[in-house]
């Protein structure tokens, strides 16, 4: 089945004011999901939840995010070229941090290797997540019973992980945040919330050249 790929933003009042440069650069329409009282997980899920019901894939992109051009359709393509076993789910995350651990780990699977994929346990950041539609029901469902994970992105990687679902990452990433701080007490600095390797802004995510390369990352946490 050829990828269908719907789209939403995860969006906080405190960063209203990116919102309308955000929804001009995605090149499809989106629902724009706002926070309602401070919990990250009631956001993302309604994000989450947002799907059309014509997608096979949905895309939620949060609201500090900077995003190449034709990010959906270029996701619609790398969909294609995920070198995943046929019929297996396959959830994006479209962003990789630098964050020190994380570098070390970069360097110890990939090196110099010219890769097309990064393939982890996880999602262990959310700035832009795509999920195979089949899959939300249940992993909200779940979600909805792990309050103790206070951020979105982790509870919806434990609970790919509890179900042995790869998580693919396009190297380089396709999407990166905005230079400021994030909204989470007690994250990193503005100067460290920036992608590994970001393709750029004004590159199409249409011309990446999707290989069957991937580097195999085992299971990190910060």
């Amino acid at each position: 089945m050829k990828p269908r790929v719907s789209v939403a933003i995860m969006a906080h009042p405190d960063r209203s004011r990116f919102i309308p440069e955000l929804v001009d650069r995605l090149d499809r329409p989106s629902n724009v999901v706002w926070d309602r009282w401070g919990d990250r997980w009631d956001t993302g899920r309604r994000a989450m939840l947002a799907y059309s019901p014509t997608a096979t894939h949905h895309l939620v992109v949060q609201d500090d995010a900077v995003v190449c051009r034709d990010l959906v359709a270029g996701v619609e393509r790398a969909l294609r070229h995920v070198p995943a076993e046929p019929g297996a789910p396959t959830p994006l995350c479209l962003y990789t941090g630098r964050v020190k651990r994380f570098r070390a780990a970069v360097r110890r699977h990939v090196g110099s290797r010219r890769v097309s994929w990064l393939a982890m346990p996880s999602i262990y950041w959310g700035v832009g997540v795509v999920m195979p539609t089949g899959l939300i029901p249940d992993l909200v469902a779940w979600g909805d019973e792990h309050p103790e994970t206070a951020n979105y992105d982790s509870r919806m990687g434990q609970w790919l992980q509890r179900q042995g679902i790869t998580v693919w990452y396009p190297w380089p990433s396709l999407v990166d945040h905005r230079h400021s701080p994030s909204l989470v007490p007690g994250r990193s600095s503005a100067a460290s919330r920036h992608a590994y390797r970001f393709v750029g802004a004004n590159a199409s995510a249409l011309r990446q050249p999707w290989s069957p390369d991937v580097a195999h990352i085992p299971h990190w946490k910060d």
